[in-house]
């Protein structure tokens, strides 16, 4: 076959349909809407308090996997958790920085049950969205925790 002088090798392009087939997108409507609800959200596109929905279905679970910023004063724990809903500070660079605790683990807690953890913490964390944080620093015997579970499974016995 031969092409014509100058002829592209490509086939042709059809001009973008505005009807595309993806559909309308309407995240923009969406935050209009929020927005007007008084929705709050932070810099990560968390909106709300951290905790869960309570109309969602519960899964059963025996352990989480918990973070935390330990620190002494609830003025202290209500200043941090500010710093990082308003995206000063992301929630792993602020338990670096700030959390007294003393494992050494940077607030890393691992999977725990409950009765692994102080019974406040466990109920607090309970209230918490997986992968979200509790905006609300809860009280313990050791401090003021701001607390972010990462997970939820049920671990069996070895």
């Amino acid at each position: 076959r031969e092409r014509a002088a100058g002829a592209s090798h490509r086939p042709t392009r059809r001009p973008h349909s505005p009807k595309s087939p993806m559909g309308k997108d309407r995240r923009k409507e969406k935050a209009a809407v929020d927005e007007a609800l008084g929705k709050q959200q932070d810099k990560y596109g968390k909106k709300g308090d951290g905790k869960k929905d309570a109309a969602a279905p519960e899964k059963s679970f025996s352990h989480q996997e918990c973070r935390h910023i330990l620190v002494q004063k609830q003025s202290q724990a209500l200043s941090i958790a500010e710093e990082i809903h308003d995206g000063k500070i992301t929630f792993n660079e602020a338990a670096f920085k700030y959390s007294e605790d003393k494992a050494g683990a940077y607030g890393l807690l691992g999977w725990k049950s409950a009765n692994e953890l102080d019974p406040d913490f466990w109920r607090a964390a309970l209230d918490c969205k997986e992968g979200d944080w509790l905006r609300e620093p809860v009280k313990t015997q050791w401090g003021w925790h701001i607390i972010m579970v990462q997970g939820r499974k049920t671990l069996k016995k070895k």
